[in-house]
């Protein structure tokens, strides 16, 4: 009878000699590169949905304030702005798209993240089905400037507000309250928002995708704190600004 220890002696010297193949780091990072461009595709695919349905909105108020038996001039032309607030709103996520998935580096440029937190709000505030919305924004004195691409980084507040609102359940009371104050070598911007039973996920989304990416891009941070019964907390941190 023929022994098996043989073959296993062989076996085993074969599996030494070669071992399993090994993904080239290349092929990881394509990979992994790959995945987050799906999800930020998905996200940017979530964000353009409100500012199409908001520019639809408007285009038929424009349309009612024209066709009136005494046009509505004004409220027309309030109407076709909110329609270029959106167009801006939808090309500024497309280009943020663009550049996280080629891996584009980020500019590093001197940047007001207050002025970037307001343009974020009147960017929210210009949809109709969010004009409701309650947004108070707190800001801290004399905050120092961050560096980054200000596109990028205002294209993150706004996920980040609009995640808030989804996730309070799109209350138009709200209240999402903004803050910007000074760390020792950074500027920190929270976002806090109730927690609502009508979105029991509040501390995921598509939004915080291209936030976490963003902030990624610029060795800022992104963290959620939903240790409280009440309200969630979503804390970013940006560098500053060093000449």
């Amino acid at each position: 009878m023929e022994s098996m220890s043989a073959p296993s002696s062989h076996l085993g010297a074969t599996r030494a000699e070669n071992p399993p193949l090994q993904v080239p780091w290349s092929e990881r990072e394509r990979a992994t590169r790959l995945a987050l461009a799906g999800e930020l595709v998905a996200a940017v695919t979530h964000d353009l949905r409100q500012p199409l349905t908001a520019i639809e909105m408007n285009l038929s108020a424009a349309l009612v304030f024209l066709s009136g038996a005494e046009p509505r001039i004004d409220r027309a032309i309030e109407a076709l702005e909110d329609i270029f607030a959106q167009q801006r709103r939808m090309s500024e996520a497309l280009q943020a798209l663009e550049d996280l998935v080629v891996c584009r580096e980020p500019r590093h440029e001197r940047c007001d993240l207050t002025a970037l937190a307001r343009e974020a709000i009147a960017l929210v505030r210009a949809d109709p089905s969010m004009r409701e919305t309650q947004i108070e924004l707190t800001v801290g004195a004399q905050t120092t400037s961050v560096s980054g691409d200000a596109t990028l980084i205002r294209q993150a507040l706004l996920n980040v507000l609009l995640h808030a609102i989804d996730a309070s359940g799109g209350r138009p009371g709200g209240p999402i309250l903004g803050a910007i104050t000074n760390l020792e070598d950074a500027v920190e911007a929270v976002v806090s928002y109730p927690k609502s039973a009508d979105a029991p996920e509040t501390i995921t989304g598509p939004g915080l995708t291209l936030a976490r990416a963003v902030a990624a891009a610029h060795g800022a941070t992104i963290k959620i704190d939903d240790s409280s019964e009440s309200m969630v907390r979503v804390e970013t941190t940006w560098p500053t600004y060093a000449g």
